[in-house]
């Protein structure tokens, strides 16, 4: 797995100063590991582009400036703010890449596209699966195909196929995506099948026998 470079500089700490990083583009960030004190620390818009870019379980390279601390890290918390989405703090680990480390791998669907052209609707309930597994196996993404679904077909997370040395915490029964028909289609059906259970009714209303 590639490795983004992320440069980064102390900060003071304190709303007043926080405000002032935001001001001037930047993020206020805290690093922290089980070897190292928590660093405040400063990320520009550039470096906040790298992260940004890739899912919450990739794997950067990090350089803090003026203190000579280098190491790898995995994005731990993204604080947005909640009128304007725009992202107020981070939070990075600082991990070493022979432990194990437990993170969320997103799950991308293709040929939803042949579905639809069947008029079919796919259902997605699992959008991302837990892995454990040493940093630098972390899977970029889980890739399932669905063009090949049919009505009431599923894909369970235990159906998805991991490279080695990773290892699926999730529960392996938990559906991950189901195939079913437009509600409107079913709702034209349950009409249909109503209307003929009232004609066949009928029809036997008519039919039958006076009583002498």
């Amino acid at each position: 797995m590639d490795q983004e470079v992320i440069l980064a500089r102390t900060r003071e700490v304190g709303t007043g100063a926080a405000k002032a990083l935001r001001r001037n583009g930047q993020v206020p960030a805290i690093l922290y590991g089980k070897d190292i004190d928590s660093v405040p620390i400063a990320l520009d818009s550039k470096e906040m582009r790298k992260i940004l870019s890739q899912s919450m379980g990739h794997v950067h390279k990090i350089k803090v400036e003026g203190l000579g601390l280098e190491g790898s890290v995995m994005v731990q918390a993204i604080d947005r703010d909640p009128i304007t989405g725009n992202i107020i703090h981070i939070d990075l680990h600082k991990i070493s890449m022979t432990d194990v480390v437990k993170v969320e791998v997103p799950v991308i669907v293709v040929g939803e596209e042949k579905l639809a052209e069947q008029g079919l609707v796919l259902e997605r309930l699992v959008r991302e699966i837990s892995v454990e597994c040493l940093p630098g196996d972390i899977p970029n993404e889980f890739v399932i195909d669905v063009s090949d679904l049919q009505v009431g077909d599923t894909i369970l997370v235990g159906e998805i196929e991991v490279p080695e040395g990773v290892k699926i915490t999730t529960p392996p029964d938990e559906v991950v995506v189901v195939v079913s028909v437009p509600r409107m289609v079913l709702e034209e059906e349950e009409e249909e099948e109503e209307e003929l259970e009232i004609e066949i009714l009928e029809g036997e209303e008519v039919d039958e026998p006076e009583e002498l």
